[in-house]
């Protein structure tokens, strides 16, 4: 059910049926924790502790150089400007943003920056056409409507040029890479969650499912298409690299595997790229939340030390 439902303490976006019949429902927007309510309004699983109320996430939309209109949401820091930006790209790839309570998303917020998310070509959500306009053109077709999004945000008046980040997890960890080597004027920092970085060592060792993806959307495997997969493959681009780059890497990951994402690291460190690397013990992401806030920590003190004029946290 996706219907909003009226309770006893507001309107809640989606409904949960559970075992015993009755219903749970997830309460949730950029600004307010999720909340998540029985059929009579009361709170239940509640987190321990209050979270901080955070700032509303606002609808942006930008024409790529295909001429098409491209929706994302923009949080926006305290006081005048000019900020820093953060353009905070998502995974997936066929997945969106949405009105949603992220806690990374609020810290960035908090440090100074304008956190623009951007829901490229290949997310989901708006229509079939949207979602498989990648296809085929891995690497660019999304990249380039990331790129997009941030020339919109550089014309206006409270951002700072200089002082652009380029960050994601995953799928928008590979963005990421590929901003950093096709578009390295651009940036001035960036920050890889669990990326790939070599595409064809990620096809050799990720995850039959993950496998089957990337011959789906890429026409083929790396022996079959290899033209594909070099011009889609961070690693082509790497010695272009010019901002500092942090890379948070699970040793586990079957996602996104360490080898792969290591292969990247050595790459840069060969040439003496600025770069910090956290390794965490377990896979594509952590479970467990004192190791969320401890890579927290770490990219804000990344941040912190390579983008000038940072509120600290």
């Amino acid at each position: 059910m996706t219907t909003p439902i009226s309770t006893p303490t507001g309107t809640v976006d989606d409904a949960r049926v559970r075992p015993d019949g009755g219903v749970w429902f997830q309460h949730t927007d950029a600004v307010h924790r999720v909340r998540i309510l029985d059929d009579s309004g009361r709170e239940v699983l509640a987190p321990p502790g209050e979270a901080p109320d955070g700032r509303p996430f606002r609808a942006w939309s930008f024409e790529n150089d295909q001429g098409q209109s491209v929706h994302g949401w923009i949080v926006e820091p305290e006081g005048p400007g000019p900020h820093p930006v953060m353009v905070f790209v998502h995974g997936g790839p066929h997945w969106l943003y949405e009105d949603r309570y992220m806690p990374e998303v609020q810290a960035y917020a908090d440090m100074g920056f304008i956190v623009a998310m951007p829901n490229y070509r290949g997310s989901t959500g708006y229509g079939r056409a949207w979602r498989d306009a990648l296809t085929g053109d891995v690497g660019f077709t999304d990249v380039d409507d990331v790129t997009a999004g941030l020339r919109d945000l550089l014309r206006r008046r409270d951002v700072d040029p200089s002082r652009t980040v380029i960050g994601g997890w995953s799928w928008g960890g590979y963005i990421t890479l590929m901003e950093l080597g096709r578009e390295p004027g651009l940036w001035a920092a960036g920050v890889a969650g669990v990326p790939v970085g070599d595409y064809v060592l990620a096809y050799r060792d990720e995850a039959p499912s993950l496998q089957a993806m990337d011959r789906a959307i890429m026409g083929g495997s790396p022996d079959e298409q290899p033209e594909r997969y070099a011009r889609a493959n961070p690693m082509t681009y790497a010695d272009e690299v010019a901002a500092p780059v942090m890379f948070v890497i699970g040793e586990q990951d079957s996602r996104c595997p360490l080898e792969q994402a290591l292969a990247y690291v050595d790459r840069l460190a060969a040439r003496g790229a600025d770069h910090e690397v956290y390794r965490f013990t377990t896979g594509h992401g952590s479970n467990d939340t004192d190791e969320e806030v401890r890579q927290q920590r770490a990219i804000n003190a990344f941040l912190q030390q390579e983008v000038p004029g940072l509120r600290a946290i």
